[in-house]
């Protein structure tokens, strides 16, 4: 089953379709129940221009993901590690069909994903680097 979280109603024919409504209290929580977190995106300027945070809470929630290789997407899933980049409509049915089958595959990714925003991501890691910027901005040069 497909969970879109916030999204309207859609269809997609053969695919069983569960729309969850979008609180901040349950965000987490509806992740959570979740197995893959996927970020499809179309190749074109637009997108090319979105950031890569719907990737960072799947990652932080212990998820593997499945994301377009588009903009910040190829920058922040390490492919075969946290999650799988996708160009092609097989390379999406061959990733989904891979993590759907083997949920050691998932567990690891998802751990490799959740380890990765640890490191890299979270407010102890950013905190201190938006301090320190803001901090040069106001030296007087």
């Amino acid at each position: 089953m497909l969970r879109v979280i916030g999204g309207g109603a859609i269809e997609i024919p053969g695919v069983q379709i569960e729309v969850v409504h979008w609180s901040e209290a349950t965000e987490v929580q509806s992740i959570r129940d979740c197995d893959i977190g996927i970020m499809p995106l179309l190749n074109t300027p637009w997108e090319k221009g979105k950031c890569g945070y719907k990737l960072i809470q799947y990652m932080a929630c212990g998820l593997p993901t499945v994301a377009s290789n588009v903009g910040v997407n190829a920058e922040i899933v390490q492919d075969g590690l946290t999650g799988d980049l996708a160009s092609s409509p097989d390379d999406w049915v061959s990733s989904l069909a891979s993590l759907l089958a083997d949920g050691e595959l998932r567990r690891t990714m998802g751990e490799a994903g959740r380890l990765l925003v640890e490191k890299k991501y979270c407010v102890q890691q950013t905190g201190p680097r938006l301090a320190n910027l803001l901090s040069s901005c106001a030296e007087p040069i």
